[in-house]
């Protein structure tokens, strides 16, 4: 008998703990869910994986002016990453979360910089020589095709993903907070363009 019963608390303290680890839900678990979905391209609810307004959050590519091809391209080269979780610290108060995720994806900050260096020559010299709009735009895509060609993917970058838990869900922080998520994404592409837009002083 009381072997019996020591085997039914052994078992119910056994049980317990499995359901306790079970609630509660571990950070890493939100960036994985969001990498793996966007990798193969899902529709991704960001209000499920992000804090705050993520009414802008929408694909950056699709802006209507950039043609097909160089889109194309580009999604193909960006979702090409792969990713490793290398640590998972939470805060003491257990509402915060740092998470160490690290890249391995083509250089894309490195071919949109030859990119558009080389395309400012090559724009004015056909416009130059008389060629049409459309001739310029087919120009364009050719180049950047040309640039990312077999582009190997050697580019490797951490990302200390902040983290916040909101109704017993971890979210990431939207905003600048995470931009080195998002650029570790893109292969140092949103680094990159900034980087471009900034006046020589």
């Amino acid at each position: 008998m009381k072997k019996t019963l020591l085997s039914i608390l052994v078992s119910l303290i056994l049980l317990s703990g499995i359901s306790g680890c079970a609630s509660k839900p571990k950070p890493e678990a939100t960036i994985i869910t969001f990498l793996d979905a966007y990798k193969q391209s899902k529709v991704i609810d960001f209000t499920t994986v992000f804090e705050g307004d993520t009414s802008y959050m929408t694909n950056p590519l699709t802006t209507g002016t950039t043609p097909s091809a160089i889109t194309t391209k580009m999604m193909e080269l960006i979702l090409s990453y792969d990713y490793e979780i290398t640590k998972s610290v939470i805060s003491k108060d257990g509402l915060t979360a740092v998470v160490s995720v690290k890249f391995t994806t083509v250089d894309l900050g490195k071919i949109f910089k030859a990119y558009i260096t080389q395309s400012v020559a090559k724009t004015l010299e056909l416009a130059f020589s008389g060629a049409t709009a459309a001739q310029i735009s087919q120009a364009m895509t050719d180049l950047f095709l040309e640039v990312s060609k077999d582009a190997p993917k050697d580019k490797v970058t951490t990302a200390e993903v902040k983290m916040v838990l909101v109704n017993k869900v971890w979210l990431i922080k939207g905003g600048e907070e995470n931009l080195t998520f998002f650029d570790g994404i893109m292969g140092g592409f949103i680094s990159t363009f900034k980087n471009l837009q900034t006046p020589v002083k």
